[in-house]
């Protein structure tokens, strides 16, 4: 199955469509909308992740409405056993927001969406402490360090689904170019040791030494 596209049921099929972590142009939306009446069912659903889906698209329907989204320069994905799109707050424009988190958000975009990973890896960056909950639910979640300013902490191996766990806190203050290389090194962690179906949080409580090495990278880091 081509990567953004999701068999539902009765045989139809749902389009999920990425954006620039969660932002779309007016055109791409038009666009958008006007491949949900053509070929779809006439709605578009936003996803937790700031993706799109189009829905209720018939297997005759498929093949032109993909092209479609191709002409348009929409960007198809978020499926898959990957790491998937990146979410993010709207802390770049909240003025409770600590930070450019849409900046840092596209950056890792670039670096780490699509990666091939055991099952699926979620990243969130979130810029203040109302968001602590949304951080804690991702794989790896990123947030402003309250200690540090200018600096960056991180929760690892939350969960939603059907077994909901927090991440665990790691207090250990990051600047950027040490945030992208734990992500890096926690993502090859999970490559390298997990099996799918494992979400990174079974493949770490099931190797607690992983826990230690992650610490222990990341010590290393700041301490460069």
């Amino acid at each position: 199955m081509v990567s953004g596209v999701i068999h539902q049921k009765n045989n139809f099929y749902t389009v999920r469509i990425i954006g620039n972590c969660g932002e779309f142009s007016a055109e791409e939306l038009i666009a958008i909308a006007q491949i949900a009446s053509t070929y779809g069912n006439g709605k578009i659903t936003a996803t937790s992740r700031g993706t799109i889906e189009i829905e209720q698209i018939s297997p005759d329907n498929l093949e032109i409405a993909l092209e479609k989204i191709k002409i348009n320069n929409l960007r198809l994905g978020g499926t898959g056993t990957t790491v998937r799109a990146i979410v993010s707050c709207k802390g770049t424009t909240c003025t409770k927001g600590l930070y450019d988190v849409h900046a840092l958000a596209t950056e890792l975009d670039n670096l780490f969406y699509g990666k091939t990973v055991p099952k699926k890896l979620k990243i969130g960056v979130f810029g203040c402490i109302n968001s602590l909950g949304k951080a804690k639910s991702q794989d790896i979640g990123i947030m402003p360090s309250f200690k540090n300013p200018h600096k960056f902490e991180l929760y690892i191996g939350g969960l939603l689904g059907n077994s909901p766990v927090y991440g665990q806190h790691i207090d250990i203050a990051l600047n950027k170019e040490q945030l992208i290389c734990a992500i890096k090194f926690i993502i090859e962690i999970y490559q390298k040791n997990g099996k799918y179906p494992q979400r990174l949080r079974k493949v770490l409580d099931a190797n607690p030494n992983l826990w230690q090495e992650i610490n222990n990278y990341l010590i290393e880091l700041i301490q460069k």
